[in-house]
């Protein structure tokens, strides 16, 4: 099952902790963030959310500039 999320940086979080982006849909003047629903991506969610993440702040930034190139180039 695929769940979506329009939280850009929830998604530079997932994609730096190894999930993969499915696909990347337009949502108005907004981008839909489209990946595999299960137990990682459920555990990530939780830790994001109740700020229990913890990242490297050089690979985060990377990992936002990255996601902002998928977006320019959709």
């Amino acid at each position: 099952m695929e769940v979506a999320t329009q939280d850009f940086y929830l998604s530079a979080y997932l994609r730096l902790n190894g999930l993969e982006l499915i696909s990347l849909k337009d949502y108005g003047q907004r981008s839909l963030f489209v990946f595999e629903d299960g137990e990682q991506f459920q555990e990530l969610k939780k830790k994001y959310y109740w700020n229990e993440a913890l990242v490297d702040p050089e690979a985060y930034k990377r990992a936002i500039r990255e996601l902002k190139g998928l977006c320019m180039n959709k």
